[in-house]
């Protein structure tokens, strides 16, 4: 079931499908190059989808290992590099630092992999997979304590994994004609078969895609670019008093003020106006 509104590269389609263990597992095992072993983020939040889809604030989907690793899975669309690569090793940084580090004791700090799917990141900025790490300028691995994976689909051949292609075709359907060549040629491949029920779930009663779509705490994952793009396809109305009630959301957070400026578009003297009448 093809549904225009809701196309696989949609961000809450994406975070919708990929909290579902076992896709999540297949997808990062074919851009980690790895078993993976995923805990069950809806389990976890007692079969409450609709939570379970709000508790990560800055990425699609945030999990955990059986090992107890943290790893996250985000889709991004738009690719401004200096602006993305900031972006992610800001969030990732928190991710490690934000973890309870009892009596000194740094060796038990988990590790955190970050991973992208690129849909539409341009060719030359990007390869078909880069792993970074914290190296030395020999070479050698400083710590292994964070690592981001990135992976531009358009860069994906018929040389990669047939997970990989099947990622890249499924992703790249933005047409009812794209959908039913994806499932021509991948439909019946365990990722492709269960990318499609996946996806059929969750765009065949479109009520929790549009009540996810509208929250605050998922809004304020989108980038730039793709707030823009939302608005131009008619999907928010980016009204001054909807970025004003997601200011004052975030403020009552304790978020800091250039943060909000970046999520909201407002600027620092109106952020802290607002501020001053909570």
């Amino acid at each position: 079931m093809f549904n225009p509104q809701y196309l696989p590269k949609s961000d809450v389609v994406f975070t919708i499908m990929f909290l579902d263990k076992t896709l999540c597992e297949m997808t990062l095992a074919a851009v980690l190059d790895e078993p993976v072993e995923l805990v069950d983020i809806i389990a976890e939040y007692k079969n409450d989808l609709h939570k379970a889809a709000l508790s990560s604030t800055y990425f699609d989907v945030k999990t955990r290992t059986a090992n107890g690793r943290i790893i996250t899975l985000d889709l991004q669309r738009r690719y401004a590099k200096e602006r993305v690569r900031n972006r992610t090793i800001y969030y990732a940084c928190r991710e490690i630092a934000d973890q309870v580090v009892e009596r000194g004791k740094y060796e038990n700090l988990q590790n955190v992999i970050v991973t992208f799917i690129l849909t539409e990141a341009p060719l030359k900025h990007t390869t078909e997979n880069s792993k970074i790490q914290l190296r030395t300028v020999d070479n050698e691995l400083y710590s292994d304590l964070l690592t981001i994976h990135e992976i531009n689909l358009r860069h994906i051949s018929e040389q990669h994994s047939l997970e990989l292609q099947t990622l890249k075709s499924f992703f790249e359907a933005d047409t009812a004609e794209k959908y039913h060549q994806f499932l021509q040629q991948y439909g019946e491949s365990p990722l492709g078969k269960l990318l499609e029920k996946k996806y059929d779930s969750a765009v065949r009663e479109s009520t929790l895609l549009d009540t996810i779509r509208e929250d605050d705490k998922f809004m304020i994952r989108l980038t730039d670019e793709e707030r823009l793009l939302e608005r131009q396809e008619g999907k928010t109305e980016g009204k001054v008093e909807n970025q004003l009630l997601i200011a004052t959301n975030l403020l009552r957070e304790n978020m800091p003020f250039d943060f909000i400026a970046r999520v909201t578009g407002l600027s620092l003297s109106e952020i802290t106006s607002l501020h001053a009448t909570l």
